[in-house]
C-alpha cells in the first residue's frame, strides 16, 4: 500500500541547498505535495509531483500499516533522527524562500498517525503545528483516528482555510473494530470528534479507507452514510484492495485480510466491499463525495501561471 508509482517522489536531498529543480518547473496540469510523517525515530520528508486530474486521496490517505509497509514506504523519504523541530524548520523555511509554500498541499500523516498517544507523538506533533503556524502552506491536511485532534483546535482556528482535517473511520461499529482493528481509537469517539470540528467550522473529511464490516453490508449501509454525511464536509470510500494481483497478494498477507477470512466476511475482501456503502452516501448527498476543493488555492495556483 505505497504511494501510487505515477507519483515521483523527488530527492529529498536535494532540499539541502535548494528545493528540486522539477519543483521550480511543476506545469499547470500538475501540483506540488510534500508529505511529513513523526516515527518513534524521527521525521520523514518527502515531496511529490500530481497530475491535477488524480485523486491526491488515492495516494496520500493514510493507511492502516504493518511494519513490511512502512518499511518500504519510508524508502521514499528521507528520516532524520535528531532535531526534529529544527529539521523540518529548514525545510517549511525553503519552501517559503521558494516562492512556493502559498500554492503547496501539505499532508502531515500518511504513514503514521501524527496524534498517537504513545512514545511523545503527540507533544511532537503539537510542536509542529506550531510550526505550521509561522510557515502556512495553501493547505495542510492533518489526517489521524485519534479523537485528541480536539485538543489543537485553537491552532486550526487560527490557520483557518488553510486547514483541513480528515479522520479515518473504518466501519461505525465499535464491536467490528475492536475485533479487527484492536489497536485503534473506538469510531464512536472518532465520529464524536469529527461532529464537534465542524460545529466549530473547520473542514472536516471522514476517511473510510479501506471499508470494514459494519452489520450487513445492504441493509446497514444507509445507517452508516447518515452518520458519515452529518458529520463531515467530505467523506472518501475505498475497498481494501483495487484488484490489481500485486495489492491482493499484499492485502491477503496482513493480520487484518486474515482475521476477515477466518470470520468468512469474504465480502470486505473483493474490489467493490464499498459500493454499498458509497451508493447510501450517493442518495443522501453526493456532493459530500467529490473531491474537496480550495478556491484561494486555485486562486494563487492561477496568479502563479499568469506570472
Amino acid at each position: 500500500m505505497s504511494a501510487n508509482p505515477s507519483l515521483r517522489a523527488s530527492s529529498s536531498a536535494a532540499l539541502s541547498n535548494s528545493l528540486p529543480q522539477h519543483l521550480h518547473s511543476t506545469s499547470s496540469a500538475e501540483q506540488l505535495i510534500f508529505t511529513v510523517d513523526s516515527f518513534d525515530n524521527g521525521v520523514a520528508f518527502g515531496s511529490h509531483k500530481k497530475e491535477s486530474h488524480q485523486d491526491s486521496r488515492d495516494c496520500f490517505a493514510l493507511r492502516v500499516h504493518e511494519d513490511s509497509d512502512l518499511v518500504k514506504l519510508r524508502s521514499r523519504y528521507t528520516l532524520h533522527r535528531k532535531n526534529l523541530l529544527h529539521e523540518l524548520e529548514r525545510r517549511l523555511m525553503r519552501i517559503s524562500d521558494s516562492g512556493r509554500l502559498a500554492s503547496s498541499t501539505i499532508y502531515f500523516g500518511v504513514a503514521t498517525d501524527p496524534f498517537h498517544p504513545f512514545e511523545g507523538k503527540f507533544d511532537a506533533s503539537m510542536r509542529f503545528l506550531e510550526l505550521f503556524k509561522r510557515y502556512t502552506p495553501g493547505k495542510l491536511i492533518i489526517q489521524t483516528r485519534s479523537p485528541l485532534l480536539v485538543l489543537a483546535m485553537p491552532i486550526f482556528q487560527r490557520l483557518g482555510e488553510h486547514v483541513a482535517l480528515t479522520i479515518g473511520v473504518e466501519t461505525h461499529c465499535d464491536r467490528m473494530a475492536q475485533r479487527y482493528t484492536p489497536h485503534l481509537p473506538r469510531p464512536s469517539e472518532r465520529l464524536k470528534a469529527a461532529l464537534t470540528l465542524k460545529r466549530f467550522g473547520l473542514q472536516v473529511s471522514l476517511q473510510v479507507a479501506p471499508v470494514l464490516p459494519y452489520g450487513d453490508w445492504r441493509e446497514d449501509a444507509l445507517r452508516f452514510a447518515e452518520e458519515l454525511v452529518m458529520r463531515s464536509d467530505h467523506i472518501y470510500v475505498n475497498s481494501i484492495t483495487d484488484g490489481t494481483p500485486e495489492l491482493d497478494r499484499r492485502v491477503r498477507r496482513t493480520n487484518l485480510a486474515k482475521k476477515l477470512a477466518s470470520d468468512r466476511k469474504f465480502f470486505w475482501l473483493r474490489r467493490d466491499s464499498a459500493v454499498p456503502l458509497i451508493t447510501a452516501i450517493e442518495r443522501l448527498d453526493q456532493i459530500k463525495l467529490k473531491v474537496p476543493r480550495d478556491k484561494h488555492m486555485e486562486d494563487k495556483q492561477l496568479s502563479i501561471f499568469a506570472a
